[in-house]
């Protein structure tokens, strides 16, 4: 028998002469080797599987947050409409009460033997005034609000004196400071009644102006 039969005869019988020459060329190590690495990617598979999971749910988590804010943007957009809808009535209820008021002062300048036309003005971005008019001897300026009280009363004189400083062409002759308001609050005609401001609530005068 040659030397390599005998080889082979050994390694097929002899499981001890097996291991040993397995031992020598390695492969024990290389099989443990295998081993670890098969094991080590069952391992990465289950961490696979697990991370799937969680981005799963945060796909359906993501998923229920567009849709509650896709809702929410609706309803913010229903507000929007809503709150167009509130400005444009508002624009038109204050332009028709500067209307209103233009046309009451006229009315009850008239009833005194004076004709001013009044109407809305712009000086500069400051000074901004629903009521004005001129006739050279007299002039009429003041605001038209919905509400006023004694703080408003103050508010439209302080800012008709400084209007005065800045534009002092503007105010030739008397000038009567006016409040008009569709509701004049407690203690509004006794914070007018000092200051001289001539105020009418809902076309009825609450004093009488500085003429």
């Amino acid at each position: 028998m040659s030397l390599k039969d005998e080889f082979l005869r050994l390694l097929e019988e002899d499981r001890e002469f097996r291991y040993a020459v397995m031992g020598l060329l390695g492969i024990v190590d290389l099989r443990n080797a295998v081993s670890d690495l098969v094991s080590a990617v069952r391992a990465l598979t289950e961490e696979v599987k697990g991370l799937r999971t969680d981005v799963d749910e945060l796909k359906n988590r993501v998923s229920s947050l567009e849709n509650r804010v896709g809702k929410i943007e609706t309803r913010l957009d229903r507000v929007e409409e809503r709150l167009d809808r509130i400005d444009r009535t508002l624009e038109r209820v204050i332009m028709s009460l500067e209307e209103e008021a233009n046309y009451v002062v006229q009315y009850y300048l008239g009833q005194r033997g004076i004709v001013v036309k009044t109407g809305p003005t712009y000086l500069d971005s400051r000074y901004e005034f629903d009521i004005y008019g001129t006739n050279g001897r007299v002039t009429v300026v003041g605001e038209a609000k919905v509400r006023a009280g004694p703080d408003t009363v103050r508010e439209v004189n302080d800012r008709v004196n400084e209007a005065m400083r800045q534009f002092p062409d503007k105010f030739p002759g008397t000038v009567v400071r006016v409040l008009y308001c569709m509701r004049a609050l407690p203690g509004t005609v006794e914070e007018a009644d000092k200051l001289g401001v001539w105020l009418i609530e809902s076309a009825k005068e609450l004093n009488s102006p500085s003429l």
